[in-house]
């Protein structure tokens, strides 16, 4: 195993487990792709793009935080996409 330094690794070189938030179980991961993909369609997000990469990490934060509702988290796209 490769040892890193530098944050976010410990002394040890190791990531620390508080690091690791709720992890997304596969049902979750299905709605978050959904969403993610109509909101890339119907604004014209290119999916490799920086645009994509934001849209894609603040839905996961906000899954992770308890926001699992299709039509929020469809909401939550849709004001990000427009305001890119």
């Amino acid at each position: 195993m490769v040892r890193r330094s530098g944050a976010p690794y410990d002394r040890e070189g190791y990531m620390p487990t508080q690091m690791v938030r709720n992890p997304v179980n596969p049902d979750q991961l299905s709605l978050l792709q959904q969403v993610f993909d109509q909101a890339c369609a119907e604004h014209q997000i290119d999916k490799a793009s920086p645009d994509a990469e934001a849209l894609a990490l603040i839905l996961v934060n906000s899954l992770q935080k308890g926001s699992d509702d299709k039509q929020k988290l469809a909401a939550l796209a849709e004001a990000l996409a427009k305001s890119r």
